[in-house]
């Protein structure tokens, strides 16, 4: 079979992605045996004033190398399938280009509204150099935005072209595939969401960092038990949507509701927030600048508004395709003795 140069072309990207995430992981490696260094010998790199580099940020950055290896690796794996014409390639590209598109659009977004927002002077900066500040730091902050837009680029378009009809019958022409699945994209992407959340929230579990929590600041073994609940209600959520079990569509849409009534309780009580960031701060030994009270409530409320219009459009998703889930088989009646 034919390969089409739109396939070669998204597997020669998906690798020098992969080999970007590899040299990142080669980074936090090095950056981890550093701080190691530096936490083991008490050295400060900023001086005696710098406050000392938390004990556990060692650890922290070799747990991020292993989540760069393992993307690393699906972006691989899949752009040899695409070489190969295997149709869980496809479905695998699918799924990585909607993880690009519902991170890079948000993100990008996020970054244009600061560009249009007055930034808070850092005291290390002299009010003379307030203006050249701004423009260096907008400046910046237009070029992330671009990337993020780059990003988001890449990811809708194999949303779109690994859709064409062309390319789909392309992937089902190839030898020994299998029959072609009913589970629709969106389904796909917020299946992989979910699954890939529940070892995420995991992860955090172990970190020595509060959790917040509908309003609340959690600490030990309460943060604990509220971080692995909710991985393992993620995991089980995007298993079900990948089964397409109407279990796991009814899961996954409690677990969107849960996280709207998350967001609206930070939404209109933005100083809930500022209470949790003094607590990481102060959990990771660092002293952020004081912003203006309406920068931050600007920026929490973007933030919190795009997470919340994401929520509720996989609410929509997972309400437009009901049909495809299998109903739970209803149990006969049970007949009366005579």
């Amino acid at each position: 079979m034919k390969r089409l140069p739109g396939v070669i072309i998204s597997a020669i990207v998906l690798l020098l992605g992969s080999l970007l995430q590899l040299l990142m992981a080669v980074c936090m490696v090095f950056a981890g045996a550093i701080e190691q260094g530096q936490v083991n010998s008490g050295v400060h790199p900023g001086g005696p004033a710098t406050p000392p580099i938390p004990a556990w940020m060692p650890e922290f950055m070799y747990g991020m190398c292993a989540v760069f290896v393992l993307l690393a690796l699906w972006g691989i794996l899949t752009a040899i399938g695409l070489f190969r014409l295997r149709r869980w390639a496809r479905y695998s590209v699918l799924v990585i280009g909607g993880c690009l598109a519902l991170v890079g659009i948000p993100s990008m977004l996020m970054m244009l509204v600061m560009t249009m927002v007055a930034l808070p002077l850092p005291p290390t900066v002299d009010a003379s150099q307030a203006h050249t500040f701004q423009v260096m730091a907008k400046a910046g902050l237009g070029i992330g935005a671009a990337l993020y837009a780059m990003m988001s680029g890449v990811g809708i378009s194999w949303l779109v072209y690994f859709n064409r009809k062309t390319v789909r019958e392309g992937f089902a022409g190839a030898p020994g595939q299998i029959a072609e699945s009913r589970r629709p994209l969106p389904i796909s992407v917020v299946a992989a969401f979910s699954m890939l959340g529940g070892p995420s929230c995991a992860l955090m579990a172990f970190l020595p960092l509060p959790a917040a929590f509908l309003g609340l600041t959690l600490h030990g073994w309460g943060k604990v038990a509220v971080y692995l609940v909710y991985a393992a209600l993620l995991t089980a959520a995007g298993v079900g949507l990948w089964r397409l079990e109407e279990w796991g569509r009814r899961l996954a849409l409690a677990m969107q509701v849960l996280g709207l009534a998350q967001f609206a309780i930070y939404i209109f009580h933005p100083s809930l927030m500022t209470a949790y960031t003094h607590e990481i701060d102060g959990a990771m030994g660092v002293t952020q600048p004081q912003m203006p009270a309406h920068f931050q409530n600007t920026m929490y409320a973007v933030m919190f508004g795009f997470s919340a219009l994401l929520l509720l459009a996989i609410i929509g998703i997972l309400i437009r395709y009901r049909g495809v889930f299998r109903q739970p088989t209803a149990r006969p009646p049970i007949e009366s003795p005579a």
